[in-house]
């Protein structure tokens, strides 16, 4: 599986240059999680891809499908085209399949890298596919910027955990606020409310 090529042969390369350390990592079982994380750098999807011992689908920007050799790249490692300029329902509809069948989607809140927290950058689209699947988020704080053998520390947050409902535009665009501050500072969820 090209996926698995990826992650341990590409990965044991990455590794060497870029160790890390993970704090706080959960314990998992069988099911649907979104893995979410603040976004640094380019390396971000693949490292996250290492440590996490199931396969990630990550959702990708349209744009870097337009080159033909990082397309096949992505698809072969099972990555979600999305178009941000526009409400992208294919998209979110396969999203919403990768987290019915039981699998790991993987997406970065701000939608684009960033040097420093921008908590009014969260998109409401991660809140979205949790309530509207009953999935728990994990998040993920990327501590630094990559620098070659320099240790990078990423840190797993307290999941959050999501009932399957519906909620209002106004809710959905709160709550994805919320979840910046809690992959930058921690804290906590009561039912699918910030505290």
């Amino acid at each position: 599986m090209f996926y698995n090529f990826v992650k341990y042969v590409v990965g044991f390369f990455l590794k060497l240059i870029y160790p890390y350390r993970v704090e706080n990592f959960p314990k998992l079982e069988d099911g649907a999680y979104i893995v979410v994380a603040n976004h640094k750098s380019y390396l971000d999807p693949l490292i996250l891809s290492i440590l996490f011992p199931r396969q990630i689908h990550w959702m990708a920007k349209r744009e870097l499908f337009d080159n033909p050799i990082l397309r096949a790249i992505l698809n072969g490692v099972g990555a979600i085209p999305v178009d941000r300029e526009n409400n992208d329902a294919k998209s979110v509809m396969r999203a919403m399949r990768i987290l019915k069948e039981g699998n790991v989607l993987g997406i970065f809140p701000e939608g684009t890298r960033v040097k420093e927290a921008n908590y009014g950058a969260g998109k409401k689209g991660t809140v979205l596919l949790a309530s509207r699947t009953g999935t728990e988020i994990l998040p993920i704080y990327i501590r630094d910027a990559y620098k070659p053998f320099r240790r990078q520390v990423f840190v797993f947050r307290d999941p959050v955990v999501f009932e399957k409902k519906k909620l209002t535009d106004e809710e959905y665009e709160r709550m994805g606020r919320a979840l910046l501050h809690t992959i930058y500072e921690g804290g906590s969820y009561i039912g699918n409310l910030a505290e």
